[in-house]
């Protein structure tokens, strides 16, 4: 190993130090004329720019960094809406949902055939208000058939119209998923069209009624009278007004003979007549909204003479709507 005294390496003078780094604020100036601000790093030139001092100037501050925002919620869908008459006046050739023009919270799904209109609601008629059906659990295909054998009637004649309160819809298919019931095509359509139908702001209680086309002996006059019957449901379903009038008219109006009249011709038609609210639904559709006798006849169908089912009728219909 060598001294250090006998080196003889050539020892370069290390450079001056680096200037020191720029500081984060710098004074303005005024030179007159056009004035350069050194910020930071870069040079900028300013035109026409003029500073009345040596005053300090703050650091221009970066971007700010604006806070996540949560997407909008999408829009609702949007069903036209059809007065009665156009409804009438359409034949649907596919299965279409439209809202009533007059009642906005009700959905109308319009069905080309009995048929079709029997395989998406027949299975939700049975669970929500049938007397052959369970209140708790849903039918099966097998199970469903034979409830509806049971009646007399066919999968097309199960309902010529049907009427639920959304939340109901709701609850059934909710059940299906958990119960892993099988659903045919019609109703997992109608299943895909249920988040459409609760979308948007509910301010208030939805309802879906359906109706399908003309065929054979469900003629015209057979077409109104159910779309006027379940318009009158859509109404109870979404006003909790109305729904009360006919809550306590059925309660206190009706006699005890006349409630039973009811039960005795609602029975024959299927329904559950444990149901209260059902009776009074249907006591006041069948009433007030049910012009066609082929369908009701209080004098046929509950022994009532002309006065007193207008009697009733007073009592449960409905206010002029502004």
């Amino acid at each position: 190993m060598r001294d250090s005294r006998d080196d003889d390496t050539i020892r370069m003078t290390p450079p001056p130090a680096a200037a020191a780094a720029l500081p984060a604020r710098r004074p303005g100036w005024r030179p007159g004329g056009l004035a350069a601000l050194a910020i930071g790093l870069i040079g900028a030139i300013w035109i026409g720019v003029q500073w009345t001092g040596l005053t300090e100037r703050p650091a221009v501050p970066g971007p700010l960094s604006s806070p996540a925002q949560e997407a909008p919620p999408p829009p609702a869908p949007v069903f036209p809406a059809m007065d009665r008459e156009a409804v009438l006046r359409w034949q649907p050739a596919e299965t279409t949902i439209v809202r009533l023009a007059d009642l906005p919270g009700v959905f109308l799904i319009a069905f080309p055939d009995l048929a079709r209109q029997g395989r998406a609601m027949n299975r939700i008629a049975a669970f929500v208000e049938k007397a052959l059906a369970p209140r708790d659990r849903l039918l099966d295909d097998t199970a469903l058939a034979a409830a509806i054998a049971a009646e007399g009637q066919t999968a097309e004649t199960y309902y010529y119209g049907h009427d639920y309160a959304l939340a109901e819809m709701e609850r059934f298919f909710a059940l299906a998923r958990a119960s892993g019931i099988a659903l045919n095509a019609e109703e997992r359509w109608l299943e895909a069209q249920m988040p459409a139908l609760g979308a948007g702001a509910r301010t208030a209680p939805r309802a879906v009624i359906t109706i399908p086309a003309e065929a054979g002996s469900f003629d015209a006059s057979a077409r109104r009278a159910v779309l006027e019957h379940e318009a009158g449901h859509g109404l109870f379903f979404t006003d909790p007004a109305f729904a009360a009038q006919v809550t306590r008219a059925w309660r206190e109006v009706f006699t005890e003979a006349e409630r039973d009249a009811f039960r005795r011709f609602l029975k024959a038609e299927g329904y559950d007549t444990s149901l209260e609210w059902l009776m009074a639904n249907e006591a006041m559709a069948y009433l007030v909204f049910t012009p066609d006798t082929r369908f009701f006849d209080p004098a046929r169908d509950l022994g009532l003479d002309p006065a007193a089912a207008e009697r009733l009728r007073a009592a449960m219909r409905p206010a002029p709507r502004r």
